[in-house]
């Protein structure tokens, strides 16, 4: 099976699927040597799909075919989450280290051009700290409905709902918190799986990765705090938002720095991907198109 060993009780579950086209596999074709001295591929680059908070990486499964007809995917669970173990460390910087060394063991390096890292929600904000402290390792960030940036008010609120999940009634206002982020037009199957997965997570991991994401005074969830640590993104960035969050699109917009960076607000909730999986796919697989055609233009 896919386990990749991190050490200290700490092991990650993965898959790695080649492009069904051939042309995603790293190593093969290199491109010519740029002005500083990394070679381009010439193949599309491969994806790494990183998951949200309480979720796995079974989220991905309305992608996965989709992106695999020219990528290769690589889709990982957290620590802590789906097959993964591990209950301590449970911070965006620390998640993206795990991948960063999972994607080393991979093959992924500079000189092969990185990965597209895509995230949802807590994985918005892996892939985004992957971007900014191994930048060597990524050509490009997908951030779906991201976790970081939330105003003051927003984490103050969540705070509520969520502290103290392993005291009586924790795990009831968990799972009205998440069942307020589905969209109006949910389909019943999906927020009974959202559901059920959430009850599968322990307690601890729980708790220790809300911490990580917005109570943590050294990562970046807060607006404050987001300002500054994702000016660090060199690499193009495409941020989707649902329908509910278009002024957190707003305030990304602001965030743009590239002529490559986009920001789409899409119908659906939290997991738009799900909900409407053709139009995220086909707006993603569009913009990583364009991407390659201008590839160093950010």
């Amino acid at each position: 099976m896919p386990y990749f060993d991190l050490g200290v009780e700490t092991r990650l579950f993965f898959t790695d699927d080649p492009a069904r086209d051939g042309t995603a596999i790293l190593g093969e074709s290199p491109g010519p040597v740029s002005l500083n001295g990394t070679r381009a591929p010439s193949a599309p680059p491969p994806l790494v799909l990183v998951h949200g908070w309480c979720c796995d990486s079974h989220d991905w499964n309305f992608q996965i075919p989709a992106f695999l007809r020219r990528h290769r995917v690589i889709a990982v669970d957290l620590r802590g989450h789906g097959r993964s173990t591990g209950s301590k460390g449970l911070r965006p910087r620390i998640l993206a280290a795990d991948i960063a060394a999972l994607l080393r063991e991979l093959g992924v390096t500079a000189s092969n051009g990185g990965v597209v890292a895509v995230g949802h929600s807590l994985g918005a904000m892996v892939a985004s700290a992957l971007a900014v402290e191994h930048p060597d390792l990524v050509r490009a960030v997908v951030a779906v409905e991201p976790a970081y940036g939330l105003p003051e008010a927003d984490v103050e609120r969540s705070a509520r709902s969520l502290a103290n999940l392993g005291e009586p009634g924790g795990v009831e206002r968990l799972l009205r918190y998440l069942a307020a982020l589905a969209g109006p037009d949910t389909p019943e199957h999906l927020t009974t799986w959202h559901r059920r997965r959430a009850l599968g997570v322990p307690v601890d991991v729980a708790q220790a990765a809300f911490a990580g994401m917005w109570l943590d005074v050294d990562q970046f969830g807060r607006r404050e705090q987001s300002d500054d640590y994702l000016a660090k993104r060199t690499c193009p960035v495409l941020s989707v938002y649902g329908e509910r969050r278009a002024d957190q699109a707003e305030w990304e917009r602001d965030l743009s720095a590239g002529p490559s960076d986009e920001v789409h607000v899409l119908p659906g909730g939290h997991w738009l991907h799900q909900e409407h999986p053709e139009v995220f796919n086909s707006l993603v697989l569009g913009w990583l198109t364009r991407l390659s055609s201008t590839a160093g233009t950010h």
